[in-house]
């Protein structure tokens, strides 16, 4: 489907966006990119979609992405993070354009456009301008607009951000089963649970390297003996605070402390009580299983929700 093989993209600014990047997408693979804000994942994702010049390093669906780049387009789908639309027209009319924009009969798809809208709870407002949609409606819309030419690459940025829970599980549906299923997908997600569900591989980046990749149960399992504690605190936690125990690793944020131990949770007496000796008072005690961001939290001392480090660009 894709191969990208050492590709580096510094900014117009000349600041580093990615480093080295090497990645591959076969058939049936589903891959979730994940990392802070200002790691490079739209980055990476607007490279492969076509939308930046990456000097040869990528070849998408058998070309050279540079020089086949309309025959590479009419293959693929791409879906930024910002749905864009004709606003004056209402959604089946914006679909329709999508279908002709790629050469396809209106006629031969309006069984599945009409599935796709009812998928996406949109049928009662298909004729409706989309200028009257909400955001998360005209997302909805966006994503309908991607699955609706079968692509054989789908390459996706934050999906599902801004979804109702109705349309997150509808798009988990279209994405992993039924007809219209792309070959596969590129998708960068902070999402825990939803990369979870629909990752066959997980790749973290962070200051547009790739730290680690592999498939969410193999990642999981690094945590598999531990288990997530949220410890909710009022107090000032701006100070230094020291909360070192054995088998805990903590990080403080504002108004709550989080915790990896092992899964007797044998520390969180200890923890608790150094919490309280520095002046905190303690609201609310949460043990959880652990997530993909707790496993990224691990592999790389960062937050998947910091923000961007000094001297980082701002795209993501």
């Amino acid at each position: 489907m894709f191969q990208i093989n050492s590709l580096s993209y510094r900014y117009p600014s000349g600041r580093e966006g990615l480093n080295n990047i090497c990645l591959e997408g076969v058939p049936g693979e589903r891959i979730v990119v994940m990392g802070p804000n200002g790691s490079g994942k739209t980055t990476l994702l607007k490279i492969l979609a076509t939308e930046i010049s990456s000097r040869n390093a990528v070849r998408v669906l058998g070309h050279d992405k540079n020089t086949d780049l309309q025959r590479v387009r009419k293959k693929m789908a791409f879906a930024g993070d910002s749905p864009v639309h004709l606003e004056g027209l209402t959604g089946v009319e914006n679909a329709e354009l999508f279908l002709d924009l790629y050469g396809l009969s209106r006629q031969d798809a309006e069984s599945t456009l009409e599935s796709l809208f009812r998928s996406f709870g949109l049928s009662e407002v298909r004729d409706v301008p989309v200028s009257a949609y909400s955001h998360g409606m005209k997302k909805k819309l966006q994503l309908l607009e991607s699955f609706v030419h079968h692509p054989e690459l789908m390459i996706l940025d934050e999906p599902t951000l801004g979804l109702d829970p109705p349309g997150v599980e509808a798009f988990i549906d279209c994405l992993t089963k039924g007809n219209n299923k792309p070959a596969c997908v590129v998708l960068a997600t902070n999402d825990p649970l939803v990369a979870a569900r629909v990752a066959t591989s997980v790749v973290f980046l962070v200051d547009g390297s790739v730290i680690a990749r592999g498939e969410p149960e193999v990642l999981l399992d690094q945590l598999d003996r531990k288990v997530k504690v949220d410890i909710w605190v009022t107090g000032d936690t701006s100070g230094t605070i020291s909360l070192e125990a054995n088998g805990i690793v903590s990080m403080v944020h504002p108004g709550k402390i989080t915790a990896s131990m092992p899964s007797h949770a044998e520390p969180l007496p200890g923890l608790m009580e150094s919490i309280l000796n520095v002046g905190l008072e303690i609201s609310r005690v949460e043990i959880t299983k652990p997530t993909l961001s707790d496993v990224f939290l691990l592999l790389t001392g960062r937050s998947l929700t910091e923000s961007p480090r000094v001297g980082r660009s701002s795209p993501t």
